[in-house]
């Protein structure tokens, strides 16, 4: 290839490269950010970050090409007047130096090329240097636009935004500007060195005491950093992890700290005295001075704390260390949101009667009987209906029914691809056909059908409602399973639901998505997904859109990427939300994190500061997203809005009907009882000796052993007037099971957030969740029928122990479900209850009730009222035990047993004949 030919083809390659990338990252991500309404975000994201690589940038090459040049003018100089002396204390030092100094002006050639070479290097060291700047640009912007705490710690009396946003940034500018210094320290040596010249600030020759000021000058530079670096340090004992709690100990304040001012001063003298040297003869002054700042440090900082820790503080260790510990204890509640708890005692009576269970009935119908896992198993079987539906998770809610409140369990009807059948995995039913997902299941937390299945609120397609609220807008485009791209709105049909032995089609009609308005972005979107089909499809129309990334989590994690806002978690866990409206939104929470946050002890990993601050809700059907700022008291987020205005809107303009469904995370609320376990001790004396650590009880949940999680119950806390939607979780003592306390936190928005723990009285026993799974099975009538019923080919489910508080007085509760060993439908048999010394097991809860209080309750509750929704709830129940016998038939058939399918065939015969007479 020719010379010219090559320079084209690079020359064409260098215009094609950028503008390829544009068009398949930049352009497409425009689109996607502009399609949610974040355009602006996108924008500023790109402007931070190029400002800040040019501000960067211009410094690191002002500083490095600065000291190329200077070494550069300095190297070049001539000098034959006179021959350079050396002065050292070694002779033949001398002697070798000044041979050296004469070879000098033999090394000309070849000079102007390692110039050129070096100038390039300079380029280079300084692209990278931007580019690490550019990584922690958010870091920077939280030092310019911090907001205050208005809190300060105890040791330096500071605000506490000065460790959270200040330090981090210091940092990093500190790490930043030695390896600026070191890189311009080694530009300068190298060239000084390949031109013979570095030996020259040893000279007595005045004209070479320019070199010698350089090379001092930049020594200088960086031992000062090394005074700015020791007091980082000083200021990041609050953080510290060397003493008998998290942050500065006794050691660490009259020890430590003295050593590290100390240093600060010693360094700052050593790097005065190289500048001050840099003007005058010998070199000794300054580097004695930094080895007997070294040598003192190291004496001081290693020896001395030990030999202080041995003899002064470890003979009495509580005395000296006893404020530490308190500062510990007060930082720690008040970084993870603990201290404004409020603290009181529950009597844990055993005196309820049959009238405190009537008045409580409220708390009788919300008591949740089904667990998620077998509740999902059976809502795959019973409401997925097509193999390309499927249940993610079971989310946990309430909603408001005929005026009470009522504890629902809920999973939407997404849709799976990867279920369709080979032959079906073609491109225009992945993409063109093939969707959104449709509608959801609702069901009431503890009703059942005769066959121990769930009732239903809302069920089957399209979605039949019993609440005051219709599915308006069954269709989920935007959701957890939603992993590939779709095309809407095209000429070709959308499936939209079963129905029979027909689908039912539709058209896209909301704005969600990306419109293909021209052959530019069709052409762009096929070189993005490698996909030709986007661009050659006659199927595709001007007004199609494309959607993308239309995962929840991946939409809040692109919106708000975690490699921006370091600070800034979403909870993995979103949930679905039926509107007023009859739309499907889904709720997410984000919280805030440091770990920077003094003298709080740090629970997963360095986090040591967390806050519930942000609430997302993104629309099912066109990807409508909204950020809320839920926590005006939390500095993070108020940095964050300040960084980035118009992104987080007041919580007080999230419509009513979502408010309403807001709900305390069990991310947090799990982190919160875990650090509670210890930190619930305020004494000194009593956290120092360990007196009154607290666990998290374990519970038999199905065959074995496993921790409590936290659970969301409807219940009335004592001195409250009405009942509240809460997360709760049981205390026990370390190594015992009996039961010390309780943990709640409200969901209700008007008393979001708050957090209260009952304790138990310690002069009796209350009986905790393992003392209670133990007389289960010492129960020999119980243990007898479980054993039983797992030996005839099903398999018992022992589901969750529920602790409820009702009155001053607490009953347990465990679900029983048996399940085929072949099949997946979990049905609801025995409802196990605890109260006292009482244990009983009864098909229900009612009758176990009923059983244990002697008094008489409707099994049948309907928990809405009017004959219409009530011939309708019957409906659902007939319907469902159809769905149960033709499942069993089908499993029959399977297994070839002709005698069971033919008995079954009966019964189906008879459910026909009974749902057509209602």
């Amino acid at each position: 290839m020719k010379k010219n030919h090559r320079i084209l083809l690079i020359l064409l390659l260098s215009v094609i490269g950028p503008f390829y990338i544009f068009l398949t990252k930049f352009y497409p991500e425009i689109l996607w950010f502009n399609s949610f309404g974040f355009i602006k975000l996108w924008y500023f994201y790109l402007k931070s970050q190029v400002i800040t690589f040019l501000l960067f940038f211009t410094c690191a090459f002002g500083f490095l090409y600065g000291n190329l040049w200077i070494a550069k003018k300095l190297s070049m100089a001539k000098s034959d007047q006179e021959e350079l002396r050396f002065r050292t204390p070694f002779k033949k030092l001398n002697e070798l130096l000044s041979q050296i100094a004469r070879q000098r002006s033999q090394m000309t050639p070849g000079r102007q090329l390692i110039f050129r070479f070096m100038g390039l290097i300079v380029a280079v060291f300084s692209v990278l240097m931007a580019l690490t700047a550019k990584d922690w640009w958010v870091t920077f912007f939280q030092f310019l636009h911090a907001q205050p705490f208005n809190e300060v710690d105890p040791l330096f009396n500071k605000d506490l935004s000065f460790f959270v946003f200040d330090l981090p940034f210091f940092k990093r500018l500190q790490v930043w500007m030695s390896t600026l210094i070191l890189t311009g320290l080694g530009i300068s040596g190298w060239i000084y060195i390949t031109q013979n010249v570095l030996i020259s600030i040893f000279s007595t020759a005045a004209w070479n005491k320019k070199i010698k000021r350089h090379i001092f000058s930049l020594a200088a530079l960086f031992i000062a950093l090394l005074a700015f670096n020791q007091w980082i340090n000083l200021h990041e004992l609050v953080l510290s992890r060397s003493g008998l709690v998290f942050g500065a100990g006794y050691i660490d304040t009259y020890i430590t700290r003295q050593v590290l001012k100390f240093t600060i001063y010693g360094y700052a003298i050593t790097a005065a005295l190289f500048f001050i040297w840099s003007f005058r003869k010998g070199v000794i002054a300054p580097f004695l001075c930094g080895g007997l700042v070294l040598i003192l440090n190291m004496l001081f900082g290693g020896i001395v704390p030990n030999i202080v820790h041995k003899f002064i503080v470890a003979p009495n260790e509580l005395v000296r260390e006893s404020p530490f510990i308190k500062h510990n204890i007060e930082m720690t509640r008040k970084a993870h949101s603990l201290n404004d708890m409020i603290e009181t005692q529950f009597p844990a009576n055993a005196n309820l009667t049959a009238n405190d269970i009537a008045n409580n009935q409220i708390i009788m119908e919300n008591i949740r009987l089904w667990n998620p896992e077998p509740l999902k198993d059976t809502f795959s079987q019973l409401q997925e209906i097509r193999l390309y539906y499927e249940f993610n998770d079971i989310d946990i809610d309430r909603y408001t029914v005929n005026g009470k409140m009522k504890q629902v369990m809920l999973s939407p009807r997404e849709l799976n691809i990867d279920k369709l059948s080979t032959e079906a995995k073609n491109w225009i039913n992945k993409h063109l056909t093939y969707t959104h997902g449709y509608g959801l299941c609702m069901s009431p937390v503890n009703q059942i059908t005769p066959k121990g299945l769930p009732q239903f609120y809302v069920k089957d397609l399209p979605p039949s409602s019993l609440l005051d609220r219709q599915v308006q807008r069954p269709e989920i485009y935007f959701g957890e399973k939603t992993d590939q791209y779709v095309i809407t709105n095209t000429k070709h049909k959308e499936f939209d639901y079963p129905k029979g032995d027909t689908n039912v089609y539709t058209h896209y009609q909301g704005k969600g998505g990306i419109q293909l308005s021209s052959i530019l972005r069709r052409l762009i979107y096929s070189l993005k997904f490698s996909d030709m089909n986007i661009l050659i499809s006659g199927l595709i129309k001007p007004e199609s859109r494309l959607m993308y990334d239309r995962d929840v989590m991946k939409i809040v994690g692109k919106i708000i990427p975690k490699h921006v806002m370091k600070s800034i978690h979403f909870d993995p866990d979103p949930y679905l939300v039926l509107s007023k409206e009859g739309r499907l939104i889904w709720m997410i929470d984000g919280f805030t994190f440091s770990g920077q946050y003094p003298y709080s002890q740090p629970y997963i990993g360095s986090t040591n500061y967390i806050r519930n601050s942000i609430k997302v809700t993104i629309d099912a059907y066109d990807g409508s997203t909204k950020f809320y700022l839920a926590d005006k008291s939390d500095p993070i987020i108020n940095t964050f809005s300040s960084i980035f205005p118009g992104i987080f809107r007041d919580l007080s303009s999230m419509p009513d009907d979502l408010i309403q469904h807001i709900r305390y995370p069990k991310f947090l609320f799990d982190i919160q009882s875990k650090v509670y376990q210890t930190y619930h001790m305020k004494d000194t004396q009593v956290f120092y000796n360990k007196e009154d650590l607290w666990s998290i009880p374990k519970e038999t949940y199905n065959a074995s052993e496993q921790q409590m999680k936290p659970y969301y119950m409807v219940t009335r806390l004592p001195g409250e007037n009405k009942e509240s939607f809460l997360l709760m979780l049981p205390y026990t003592p370390t190594n015992k099971n009996n039961m010390i306390a309780w943990l709640t936190a409200n969901c209700d928005p008007e008393n979001y957030g708050q957090m209260k723990v009952f304790k138990f009285p310690k002069e009796r026993t209350i009986y905790g969740p393992m003392q209670i799974e133990s007389r289960i099975d010492q129960d020999t009538e119980i243990s007898q029928k479980l054993t039983l019923w797992g030996q005839k080919g099903s398999r018992v489910i022992r589901g969750n122990l529920m602790v409820i508080p009702i009155e001053d007085s607490l009953i347990y509760v465990e679900p029983i479900y048996l399940q085929a060993v072949k099949g997946k439908l979990p049905e609801l048999k025995r409802v196990i209850l605890a109260y006292g010394d009482q244990i009983v097991m009864e098909p229900n809860l009612d009758v176990t009730l009923q059983k244990v209080f002697k008094l008489n309750i409707d099994s049948q509750d309907v928990p809405i009222k009017s004959s219409q929704n009530a011939s309708k709830e019957v409906e659902f129940s007939g319907l469902d035990n159809l769905r149960v016998i033709f499942s069993k038939m089908k499993s029959a058939l399977k297994n070839l047993k002709f005698d069971e399918f033919g008995s079954l065939f009966k019964d189906m015969e008879k459910a026909i004949e009974q749902q057509g007479e209602k």
